[in-house]
């Protein structure tokens, strides 16, 4: 059972280089609904049984776009983007200049170098672990697609492949950025997405 976590589109904090988790709700800019509509259009032909997105306005109106007739989107808390602590809703400007060293050592360690009041990069993967966990046995069949958040993302990624948390600073997911993670052999694996049409993800490999 394939699970394709996008980034969300591009949002109004996006674009004012403001970092964001529960300090505001910021939507997505008119160039974000464009990305999520264009994520949606490239997987049309899946056949997806079910969408989910964070708590957020800006992964919602994302998770809009991948609705088939007569579904709705699947609000989850454990999607919910990474606690940023105290800086939460700062742009990064000021971050660097109150702040400078510490947020360089949580972007090259975001485990270890988490803001007071934030969270480590274990504790996201934990909860989209989980997540994951309910999915496989909710959804038996069909495509799931998740809407959610970078540092989600990196640290599902993180978690499957068994890596180090320092590793996330190598990872730059952009603005509806897709994570595709298949149930086999009793795990989650990691699939790149093949250049070839999604109807022959099921067969490519036999």
């Amino acid at each position: 059972m394939p699970v394709l976590l996008i980034r969300h589109g591009e949002s109004e904090a996006n674009q004012e280089n403001i970092i964001v988790s529960y300090k505001g709700n910021p939507g997505l800019t008119e160039a974000g609904t464009r990305q999520a509509w264009a994520a949606a259009k490239a997987v049309a032909s899946l056949d997806i049984q079910a969408v989910y997105a964070s708590p957020l306005k800006r992964t919602q109106q994302t998770a809009q776009a991948f609705l088939r007739p007569g579904m709705t989107v699947q609000v989850d808390e454990r999607l919910h983007e990474i606690n940023l602590g105290r800086w939460d809703g700062m742009k990064i400007d000021d971050i660097e200049m109150e702040d400078h060293d510490r947020y360089h050592q949580w972007k090259l360690d975001p485990e270890m170098g988490a803001p007071e009041g934030g969270e480590a990069l274990s504790v996201v993967a934990a909860r989209v672990r989980g997540f994951l966990a309910d999915v496989h046995h909710r959804h038996g069949e069909g495509w799931v697609i998740a809407a959610t958040h970078s540092d989600c993302m990196k640290a599902a990624l993180l978690d499957v492949l068994g890596g180090h948390w320092t590793a996330a600073s190598h990872m730059h997911l952009s603005n509806t950025a897709g994570l595709l993670l298949d149930w086999r052999d009793n795990t989650w694996q990691w699939m790149v997405w093949p250049l070839m049409p999604p109807h022959q993800l099921s067969t490519a490999d036999k």
